[in-house]
């Protein structure tokens, strides 16, 4: 039997009898387009990240990040962003009408580098905002970020695609600066079984903004009363989905915590970990590791089975049309050769890892 470094079909096996009770349900309603499933969502999601403020969903976590710069009015300037993160991050951006400006990444984090982010600013005086990108379940200092934002006068989006359930600072990824996206796909730690995404914002003006923006940039009459407006509703099957998941999200957030240990315990340190960083509790939406030797790895794994991730190759600003009048980012260019994600998800069996990690030794 094959394991994949991530297995979103056994996630949903173990609830589908009260996920397809649920959709019964739901089909009986007859609120098939921003329903009541959908409001439950948002208020219990919200109950989830604990932090105030108000949760707006939408069509995927793409576009989580468009509505977020639309509603603090940004269509048009630069945002700073890691080259090293998921396609997604940029075409956000660029829905928006905003142009990326890519920064490289701290070595021991891989996340993006203050001190990149630092010279941007000092150098670039039409940055309008700054998409801070949690990835693998990791959190960016939050604290120094809105600091260094705050001195440039520009504001701080959080990239949560990654971190949900992750705590910085002791509280929530994604309710700790001016915005924060999140994307439900269905391997992510919140699973829709399709698309689905949605952004935190901290005031009520904001809310409304977003929601109208979501929906052709209506207000309650149903006139277009916001420019850049678009079609981007979470589905009400989706949000019936989400709030079964939602239910268990805590637990498997611990059980991803201690699969990640036993990595931490067990596996050869030839293969070199990703700083953590005491501020923060990872939520570890992936474990990675980097190696030297990442074909041959790969390679010999999938000869027993193992199927290993990579997260991302190529980057950014080095992928097609990107590329153009890119700068030359070093640490990232060097990562991306060497990252790899091993088997991390729930459902996770401790003698099926302890066999990977074995496998992984002997290699």
């Amino acid at each position: 039997m094959s394991t994949f470094f991530s297995n979103p079909r056994a996630g949903f096996q173990s609830k589908k009898k009260l996920i397809l009770s649920e959709i019964s349900k739901f089909i009986d309603s007859g609120e098939y387009i921003l329903g009541s499933q959908v409001k439950k969502f948002e208020i219990e999601f919200n109950q989830f990240l604990n932090n105030g403020g108000y949760f707006v969903s939408c069509a995927n976590g793409t576009d989580a990040i468009t509505l977020s710069l639309l509603a603090y009015g940004i269509s048009k300037g630069n945002v700073i962003v890691p080259s090293h993160t998921a396609t997604a991050s940029i075409i956000g951006i660029k829905k928006a009408g905003c142009s990326p400006v890519y920064a490289d990444v701290d070595p021991e984090t891989l996340l993006i580098s203050l001190h990149a982010i630092e010279s941007i600013l000092k150098s670039n005086k039409n940055i309008k905002a700054i998409l801070a990108v949690h990835l693998y379940g990791n959190g960016l200092h939050m604290k120094s970020l809105n600091k260094l934002a705050k001195l440039y006068n520009c504001i701080v989006i959080e990239d949560c695609a990654q971190s949900c359930g992750t705590f910085i600072h002791g509280k929530q990824s994604g309710t700790m600066a001016a915005a924060g996206t999140f994307s439900f796909f269905p391997t992510k730690n919140l699973p829709a079984l399709g698309d689905g995404g949605g952004i935190w914002l901290p005031t009520k003006k904001l809310q409304i903004q977003a929601q109208s923006i979501r929906q052709y940039g209506w207000n309650q009459e149903r006139v277009v009363t916001i420019p850049n407006g678009m079609n981007s509703r979470l589905d009400e099957i989706q949000a019936v989905i989400l709030r079964v998941r939602l239910k268990t999200l805590k637990k498997e957030i611990l059980q991803r915590r201690k699969i990640a240990s036993l990595y931490n315990l067990h596996l050869s340190q030839n293969f070199s970990r990703v700083s953590e960083g005491s501020h923060q509790k990872s939520s570890y939406h992936l474990y990675v590791v980097r190696v030297s030797n990442r074909p041959k790895l790969i390679k010999y794994m999938q000869k027993h089975g193992i199927f290993l991730g990579i997260h991302y190759f190529p980057c950014n600003h080095m992928n097609g049309l990107f590329s153009k009048k890119s700068p030359k980012l070093p640490i990232t260019e060097k990562i991306v050769a060497e990252v790899i994600s091993l088997p991390i998800f729930p459902e996770l069996r401790a003698k099926d890892q302890m066999q990977i990690i074995k496998l992984l030794n002997e290699f």
